[in-house]
């Protein structure tokens, strides 16, 4: 039986269920694993003490930085004699890339400032010899970093309870839906501007949902922009709409990204149209169209709409989705996941 206890250290704090990565990171696996008897939980950094790690056998640090909390928490990981583990889900421990980071690329933070943030994380890094990332691309770049270490592929995943959310209809009226899980997508949706400027003019409308800035999409017709909504909410507009896009710049950075926009769409009977990357390579499937550097968006939004127009109903069958949203869900990932740290001495 596994004992883990994950710890995050994101700007929510005690609400860190509202950051998405902390979400498919940390609870949907620590859910996964009580559902199978083990023993997990989920605590802000600042929250843990050695009485409390003395009932874990594993810690996984969830993006780990080397601040005063960092510096706490692992002091009291040495003390409790537990296993450490760090977990990553983007390329956030190489400074050479940080002109890459949408923190820096959308005017978030100068360019000094991000580095430096990077530099911590590596020197966090330095601590460990387990780890745990979201896709091969960033194994790859760990191990560059990091060459003596145990590196597990863990992809992202579906939650255990998987809410039914797929729509019975479609809107009346033809919907592109872009879903960005943070500010930190300006540049990306930039690169599909021209694009959806055309696709826009006619019968068509965008629904944008999360967090981003209305200059970004100024001066696009038919745009609908629902800034916040709740998880389960969240997957009921995304199973609405006629097609999803999920677009990202071509930089080292996106290359590392993982497919969970692809996964959480088509598990909700809503094919994708994303640019093409390696994670989302891995989880290519009928509902999805992949587009590379140059190719053209416009076709297969254009072609992916006329056929849920013309069905009025989803483009795959629901054995197809439900199928899809088992391969993809966390059940499945959990064998791997139980692997590495049976590894782990």
């Amino acid at each position: 039986m596994a004992s883990v206890i994950y710890l995050t250290d994101t700007r929510f704090g005690q609400r860190d269920w509202e950051h998405p990565s902390a979400r498919h990171r940390c609870y949907h696996y620590a859910d996964a694993l009580l559902a199978g008897g083990d023993h997990s939980v989920v605590m802000p950094m600042d929250r843990v003490n050695v009485q409390k790690l003395k009932n874990f056998d594993h810690v996984i640090f969830h993006r780990p930085t080397y601040n005063k909390r960092f510096i706490h928490a692992l002091n009291c990981c040495k003390r409790a004699s537990v296993r450490m583990h760090a977990d990553y889900d983007d390329l956030v421990f190489r400074s050479q890339y940080a002109k890459y980071s949408p923190l820096y690329i959308n005017g978030n933070r100068t360019l000094e400032r991000v580095e430096a943030h990077f530099d911590e994380n590596l020197r966090a890094a330095g601590c460990f010899n387990s780890f745990i990332t979201s896709t091969t691309f960033l194994k790859k770049q760990l191990r560059e970093v990091v060459p003596v270490s145990q590196i597990t592929v863990l992809p992202n995943s579906l939650p255990r309870v998987f809410p039914p959310a797929v729509s019975d209809c479609r809107q009346s009226i033809p919907t592109i839906g872009y879903f960005p899980g943070s500010s930190g997508h300006g540049e990306d949706f930039k690169s599909i501007y021209s694009t959806l400027s055309q696709v826009l003019l006619g019968n068509v409308r965008l629904l944008i949902v999360g967090r981003m800035n209305s200059r970004d999409y100024a001066g696009l017709p038919n745009v609908f922009h629902v800034p916040f909504t709740g998880y389960n909410n969240y997957l009921k507009l995304l199973s609405r709409v006629d097609v999803s896009v999920a677009p990202l710049i071509d930089t080292v950075f996106n290359q590392a990204k993982s497919a969970v926009k692809l996964i959480e769409s088509v598990s909700v009977g809503t094919p994708i149209v994303a640019t093409k990357n390696q994670d989302m390579e891995d989880h290519l499937n009928p509902m999805t169209t992949l587009i590379g550097a140059g190719e053209d968006w416009s076709h297969p939004l254009l072609r992916w709409i006329s056929l849920a127009q013309q069905e009025s109903e989803v483009c795959s069958s629901t054995a197809s989705i439900a199928s899809l949203a088992e391969r993809y869900g966390v059940d499945s990932r959990v064998p791997l996941l139980k692997a590495h740290l049976s590894c782990v001495v």
